[in-house]
């Protein structure tokens, strides 16, 4: 018997064996088919022939294939998959019309080009014309021709068109753009500022009041800066609708004075009465048309606060701020800063999103000046050296929703959320050094969890790895330094409120994937064991929770999707919750710790936007009330207790995730993101400014 096989399938037995062979495939590669494609898809195109959508740009009609230009173009997917009124069909010939809401301006020539680059892969633009094709690619969301414009205008960036390049409307999404244009405008500004095109740009025009000289001398044009624009941006979002219109803000030169708390505030707002509310001050009380209403000025305690009775230069930390400028908010920013005279400086920046020329005049008050007005006596005095401050130093990048305690000293926080993904990192504070030391990276990326300290250890609670709620628990020692696994929890959980009493670790509530839970677990550390104890009334995640007095607090949250306002208390006794006094604010994402003997809420978010303000529960008067507002808004925010300050760490503001860190200074009860430098007297005489200007020196 024999097969019969053709392609290797069997067909039948036979006394003689037949073997069909296969025959050799045929494989061809036609390297010019594309461009043929496109070549007869453009012949039609030009003809208007199979053509089914049309562009209407002013009076101008552009024909085209849908397909084509949806392939080149996610906002014409966009559009020719919406069905709204800015989109017709002819029933007859299939031909979707679509009107381009792109500035009146704009020459239907420019989509033209662009259209053509659809159909040919080639662009040809004028120089002239990169800027408006930049603009219609970015419109347009052809993200190739964004990158080959930006990449053209920055090659032949000049300190004539910069200014201009960089007023071009929506450029600051470009990220990595915007970073290399500012770094030209700043290392080219002292020739930029003389040019026609940045004089002709809005004026903002200040006067600082200074006690000093010496004060006028040591503090750097980059901090005034950004004094001056924290300031304006202070005034803007307190402000709401009642603040001015920006034209009427410029249309004015504005006087400021370094007040208690370390912010600058409108002469305006000095109390009659302060030893600086001199003549110069009263006159310009009496100029101001209509002083700013209380609103708009800086929240809270901060209105009308005194000046301080010694001088004081505050310095912002220039190496961070150039570490971080691309997370900055674009919509408040210093690019460049430029010393025009002794006492004089010209800055560019960004007001709203607006490019704005900025002048900071520093005046000295004459009425409080000290004494020594000699050059003599001024350089003997000790009196005369101004305090100097500098700024907290920021976290290594922005987060929320991260671990976030006090381990020997040092402010602890690990992992958390920066909105791309989930992190592993660890990293902790040393304010006497104002630094950020990184430390060893956990065991796997979380964020939305809580940690809290026990034993000298750091215990990272549950939380989320970005697809799924973690049941997993892990440990950092100290002497060890390194992460370490510990038993997990009963259930798997995130945004779970965590702190320590008694030796033992508590996670209270927390998000299932589904609902606010109510369940509520206890570790301990010598069974290495979790156990289930009572369940709070309210199932709750986001809440602030903390120890105080021997019972637990949980503080707000939300139930499913609202904010709560109501406080549980757990007493571990009797292993029952019960409601304690209901904030004043209902609030998720807040910090709850205790501080003076007092238990404060710090920020969080009401539902709708994050919060500036806290509130402070004091046994003995049984209710919360308002505290002092912080001077960002945070949301899911850190908060640790070192010595006699209580920081805020990180955070969302509603519209980026946060690395600073600002503190409230129990002395005056308000925040401030500046620290004293600790100068006893023999490091006070020999300060150099050089020391000042490169940040060297000791903090307290």
């Amino acid at each position: 018997m024999s097969k019969i096989t053709v392609n290797g399938d069997h067909l039948s037995d036979n006394e003689d064996e037949v073997v069909v062979v296969a025959e050799e495939n045929l494989i061809f590669q036609d390297e010019n088919h594309s461009s043929q494609l496109l070549n007869s898809l453009n012949m039609m195109r030009k003809n208007r022939t199979f053509c089914d959508v049309i562009l209407h740009v002013g009076n101008t009609e552009l024909y085209g294939h849908r397909a084509v230009l949806a392939s080149v173009s996610s906002k014409l997917m966009e559009l020719f998959s919406e069905d709204d009124d800015e989109k017709t069909s002819s029933p007859e010939s299939h031909t979707v019309h679509i009107t381009l809401n792109l500035n009146p301006d704009f020459e239907s020539k420019i989509l033209e080009k662009m259209i053509d680059y659809a159909y040919t892969a080639r662009l040809v633009v004028q120089g002239h014309e990169v800027r408006s094709v930049f603009l219609a690619a970015s419109y347009l969301k052809m993200n190739t021709i964004v990158r080959e414009c930006a990449k053209h205008l920055i090659k032949n960036l000049t300190v004539e068109n910069c200014i201009d390049i960089r007023s071009l409307p929506g450029i600051a999404k470009k990220k990595s753009f915007v970073c290399q244009l500012d770094e030209f405008i700043s290392s080219q500004f002292s020739k930029i500022r003389e040019h026609l095109s940045f004089l002709s740009l809005p004026w903002i025009q200040i006067e600082i009041l200074t006690q000093t000289r010496q004060e006028m001398s040591l503090v750097p044009g980059d901090s005034l800066a950004r004094l001056v624009m924290d300031w304006i941006r202070r005034f803007y979002m307190s402000a709401g609708d009642s603040a001015p219109t920006f034209d009427s803000f410029v249309d004015k030169t504005h006087m400021l004075y370094l007040a208690l708390d370390n912010s600058l505030q409108d002469c305006t707002q000095m109390p009659s009465g302060d030893i600086s509310d001199t003549q110069l001050v009263q006159e310009y009380k009496k100029l101001s048309k209509k002083p700013p209403p209380p609103s708009a000025m800086p929240n809270g305690p901060r209105t009308g606060q005194m000046q301080s009775a010694k001088p004081r230069v505050l310095i912002y930390n220039k190496e961070l701020a150039e570490a971080h400028k691309p997370d900055v908010d674009s919509e408040w920013l210093v690019i460049a800063t430029d010393k025009v005279t002794e006492y004089s400086f010209s800055s560019l920046v960004m007001v709203k999103e607006r490019l704005t020329r900025l002048s900071i005049l520093l005046r000295l008050n004459t009425e409080s000046e000290e004494v020594i007005s000699t050059p003599q006596s001024r350089s003997s005095s000790h009196e005369s050296i101004p305090d100097m401050y500098c700024s907290v130093s920021n976290m290594s990048s922005g987060k929320c929703a991260f671990g976030c305690t006090v381990l020997s000293g040092h402010i602890f926080v690990c992992g958390g959320y920066d909105r791309v993904e989930c992190l592993k990192s660890a990293e902790k504070y040393e304010a006497e050094e104002n630094k950020w030391k990184t430390l060893p990276s956990m065991l796997e990326a979380r964020g939305r969890f809580s940690a809290c300290t026990l034993n000298n250890c750091v215990f990272a609670v549950g939380g989320s790895n970005g697809t799924t709620e973690l049941s997993t628990v892990e440990c950092y020692n100290r002497e060890a330094d390194k992460w370490s696994p510990i038993a997990p929890l009963p259930i798997a959980k995130s945004n779970a409120g965590v702190c320590s009493l008694e030796g033992k670790i508590y996670c209270i509530g927390g998000w299932n994937g589904q609902v606010g839970i109510k369940q509520c677990d206890i570790y301990d550390p010598e069974t290495n064991q979790w156990t289930i104890i009572a369940p709070m009334q309210t199932g709750r995640y986001q809440a602030g929770v903390c120890a105080f007095n021997g019972l637990i607090y949980a503080a707000g949250g939300c139930s499913a999707w609202n904010c709560l306002n109501t406080v549980e208390c757990y007493d571990p006794r009797t292993d029952t919750w019960t409601y304690f006094k209901p904030l004043v604010t209902a609030r998720r994402g807040c910090g709850l710790i205790v501080f003076n003997d007092k238990l404060y809420a710090v920020g969080g978010c009401d539902g709708s936007s994050s919060l500036e303000s806290i509130e402070v529960f004091d046994p003995t008067l049984g209710e919360w009330r308002l505290g002092p507002s912080m001077t960002t808004p945070r949301s899911n925010v850190g908060v640790a207790v070192l010595e006699d300050r209580l920081y805020a760490v990180g955070g969302f503001s509603g519209k980026k995730f946060l690395y600073s860190v600002e503190f409230l200074d129990e002395k005056i009860n308000t925040w401030t993101s500046f620290i004293q430098r600790s100068c006893s007297s023999s490091l006070s005489t020999s300060l150099h400014e050089d020391d000042i200007l490169n940040n060297k020196g000791p903090y307290k």
